[in-house]
């Protein structure tokens, strides 16, 4: 009896120290939620962002092999602003300074000025706020090219700006009803077309193109202007099936040449809505515009057929989504055999995945226009080619990056 009673007992006492650590977390983030869902409509920002340095491959001929420095990762002030459309809705733009010099022998090097805009969606609660972010923009360097076209000329640093497209999250805290600190993670694609660095009678150094894949890092602080709002939104009807049509754009590196060259297609999406907040999602195209020079792992016309998940909210007539498909790419003409007269090709299919963001809106119950963004990555097979009898060369796989758009209407059933 004593032995029961004393277990009876240490029972009772470990559920009594078991609800304090239960419940005071909860209490804690009562408290800090306790301000409400406000939120104003303009903010200003000034933080720190830092960008890492990608490796650029030299395929093309050149007396020098590229390579990014000793250092990797490079820091610099930045400066955002952010009108707030809705609790779940913004639109922000940001430039940032990053003094640290890339070293590359011609390619994106110097101080980096990266610009970006776009839109910020996601959930806000009421002392933290969870986003998703998809910035178009641009990376400018200086100096940003040495080209020298003949012999004899001095060297002429120049700048080079190229396209940029940021995605990634961001996480807010709100420690004050007017304070913001946020924590940015996001990868930026830099698009960098090839370009000739050096032509003299008997050499010619032509940089490839590339797609410069970087991690971007931030932290901020903002403050809140004009009046603080509580709003709450309306939560669209549910239609289980998108249907629609979409146009892609696509700059991939072509590998012929390593040139870094834009294509562009149609094609149609198909969406499983079997959860408020997921979806199974799929797309298909079609690129018609066929590579100029016919490559052992691509060539050709292309075409995407891509599945996965998308997973987001909708607010009002909006929805915010991320999206992981992976999938494969067509190509309709690699080399097989090169013995002139007799060149044969083939269909070759490669494994890809694609990932980014989605924004929706519903103009009406069952109507909808779609616009998404990302990176879809490229995994190029191996390959061997009959050059000559009893001759082959051989090709390593290789993996790319590309930036992938797609814009389009449909309906909701």
């Amino acid at each position: 009896m004593v032995a029961k009673g004393r277990g009876r007992a240490t029972r009772l006492l470990w559920a009594a120290l078991q609800f304090p650590l239960l419940v005071f977390p909860a209490l804690v983030f009562s408290a800090l939620n306790s301000w409400g869902q406000q939120y104003s409509r303009h903010e200003a920002a000034l933080g720190f962002e830092s960008q890492t340095a990608s490796l650029y491959l030299d395929l093309a001929p050149s007396s020098y092999a590229d390579y990014i420095g000793a250092r990797h990762i490079f820091p610099g002030p930045f400066g955002r602003y952010t009108v707030n459309l809705s609790p779940s809705l913004a639109l922000e733009g940001s430039v940032g300074y990053l003094p640290g010099y890339q070293t590359s022998f011609g390619v994106d090097n110097g101080h980096e000025l990266l610009a970006l805009g776009g839109i910020k969606a996601g959930w806000r609660g009421r002392a933290f706020g969870l986003y998703g972010k998809l910035e178009p923009g641009i990376a400018s360097f200086s100096p940003g090219l040495n080209v020298n076209l003949s012999l004899g000329q001095p060297a002429d640093f120049q700048r080079r700006t190229n396209f940029a497209l940021d995605y990634g999250g961001a996480l807010e805290f709100y420690p004050s009803p007017r304070t913001i600190i946020r924590a940015d993670v996001s990868q930026t694609l830099v698009a960098g077309y090839d370009q000739v660095l050096e032509r003299t009678a008997n050499f010619t150094d032509l940089h490839e193109g590339h797609i410069g894949e970087h991690l971007g890092l931030a932290l901020s602080v903002a403050h809140r202007f004009g009046a603080l709002r509580d709003e709450t939104e309306r939560i669209p009807a549910r239609q289980p099936f998108d249907f629609g049509l979409e146009y892609a754009l696509q700059q991939r590196v072509h590998l012929s040449l390593a040139q870094l060259q834009p294509s562009s297609g149609a094609g149609a999406w198909l969406s499983w809505n079997f959860s408020r907040w997921v979806s199974l999602d799929g797309a298909a195209f079609y690129e018609p515009k066929r590579d100029g020079f016919i490559f052992p792992q691509d060539g050709g016309t292309t075409t995407d057929v891509l599945a996965g998940l998308k997973a987001g909210i909708r607010r009002d007539r909006l929805g915010y989504f991320l999206k992981v498909r992976p999938g494969v790419i067509q190509f309709s003409r690699t080399n097989d055999l090169d013995i002139p007269p007799r060149v044969y090709w083939e269909k070759t299919t490669d494994f890809a995945i694609d990932g980014g963001g989605v924004v929706e809106v519903y103009p009406s119950r069952h109507t909808l226009l779609r616009a998404e963004a990302g990176n879809t990555f490229i995994h190029y097979h191996a390959a061997e080619v009959t050059v000559e009898p009893g001759g082959v060369e051989h090709y390593s796989p290789a993996r790319r990056s590309s930036i992938l758009i797609l814009f389009g209407g449909g309906i909701r059933f």
